[in-house]
């Protein structure tokens, strides 16, 4: 959860997120949504952390739950967006897999809060309605192909799925002090690679 005074938590989010007001609504009511959850995301708390009164966010968003909507669907397309080269995977091969995994855990190493988001999708998908599941959609695939084709051990597509997002989610949601060190980002790589080729790979 961010430190400091409500009016420098807005002025460090207005210099993150340039100065558009929607995308500091949408950054902050991200970090409020990860932090606390649903109940955490109010009109008071991103208003006061973005330093707008209520009557502005209402330009932007008629109320809490097209903010919430927001957020979630960008999390979910994000998460779409960087498992889509799993498509062009083809033939589907471990390796493949891998790549696109780390990429993805890199990304979640420095976007922490989308992290939490995420997990939340994958723990709480009612949150996000109908495109909820959407974003994992290539990974479900990917999984199917290469089952079919042998590339990996007989498995349940959708339990593999999810155990192998909740190995990138949780590893950025733990608590964590300060930046990733190089070390940490070493061992965090290792240990994944050798878990999705240790879950994934046909017994000889």
């Amino acid at each position: 959860m961010g430190t400091g005074t409500a009016p420098a938590r807005a002025k460090a989010a207005r210099a993150e997120a340039g100065d558009a007001p929607r995308e500091r609504i949408v950054r902050c009511a991200t970090e409020l949504l990860a932090d606390g959850g649903p109940g955490a995301l109010t009109l008071r708390a991103v208003g006061t952390r973005v330093g707008l009164h209520n009557s502005s966010l209402f330009h932007h968003f008629p109320g809490k739950g097209e903010i919430m909507a927001e957020v979630l669907g960008r999390v979910s397309e994000r998460l779409r967006e960087r498992l889509e080269p799993l498509a062009q995977d083809a033939p589907p091969t471990i390796a493949g897999l891998v790549d696109v995994l780390l990429a993805l855990s890199d990304h979640y190493a420095t976007e922490r809060a989308e992290a939490r988001c995420a997990l939340r999708l994958l723990l709480e998908p009612e949150l996000g309605g109908a495109r909820a599941g959407q974003g994992a959609t290539p990974l479900w695939s990917w999984l199917a192909r290469a089952q079919a084709a042998a590339v990996i051990r007989p498995v349940s597509v959708g339990h593999a799925a999810r155990n192998l997002l909740s190995m990138v989610l949780l590893e950025p949601v733990w608590p964590a002090s300060g930046a990733e060190s190089d070390r940490d980002r070493d061992r965090r790589r290792t240990e994944l690679g050798a878990f999705v080729r240790g879950a994934l790979t046909p017994v000889a």
